[in-house]
């Protein structure tokens, strides 16, 4: 669940923060190459289109996670999913020294693509490996570590600790943590039995 819908309500509540910061960095660097400031409504324009990257990303991930889960498998799809994670975080945490707000964009974009994966395969992955008096409970992690990260990224966030006008780089490529803790620690855990008989028909593995 860190790796997993942790991410998404972990990346809802960390971009608010920043908001102002990142508005003047955008009308800063638009200065620097234009020679002329934003406009106010143009900003407004610009931060929505970083906002709106991120649900439009969940919806790439949403349409790409079902044929993920099935030619790679569940718990190799989340392992691939922190690819996303990791090209956001570089990109978000460097988008300061290359002076480029388009960076965040794409940034959000990525993290998007990780939280719509992150969404579909978790659940599916949590009910299928979990023994039967456990699945209703193990099912409803999935909304527990959303609910965490809705938290974690209102803590992260406050201006004493990374939500400061010199932090917010290192606020938006937080996110890289949690999909390290899984990628260290989910290739210890089994496949779905479920996908190893059905999708893949090895029987043995299965069991």
């Amino acid at each position: 669940g860190i790796g997993g819908t942790f991410q998404y309500g972990y990346n809802i509540s960390i971009i608010n923060a920043p908001a102002s910061y990142i508005q003047m960095f955008m009308n800063t660097t638009w200065l620097e190459r234009m020679g002329v400031p934003l406009e106010s409504n143009v900003i407004l324009l610009l931060w929505s289109f970083t906002v709106s990257a991120f649900p439009l990303g969940g919806l790439t991930g949403a349409v790409v996670a079902g044929p993920m889960a099935i030619m790679l498998g569940r718990k190799m799809s989340l392992l691939l999913n922190n690819v996303f994670v990791i090209v956001a975080a570089t990109l978000s945490g460097f988008s300061r020294m290359a002076k480029s707000f388009e960076m965040i964009m794409l940034s959000r974009f990525f993290t998007g693509v990780n939280a719509g994966v992150s969404m579909n395969i978790q659940p599916m992955y949590l009910a299928e490996s979990a023994p039967k008096k456990l699945r209703g409970a193990v099912a409803l992690t999935s909304a527990s570590f959303t609910a965490l990260g809705l938290v974690l990224g209102q803590v992260v966030g406050l201006r004493e600790l990374l939500g400061g006008e010199e932090n917010w780089p290192l606020l938006l490529a937080s996110n890289v943590v949690p999909a390290l803790i899984q990628l260290t620690a989910l290739p210890w855990f089994p496949e779905s039995p479920r996908y190893l008989l059905i999708d893949r028909g090895d029987k043995e593995s299965c069991i």
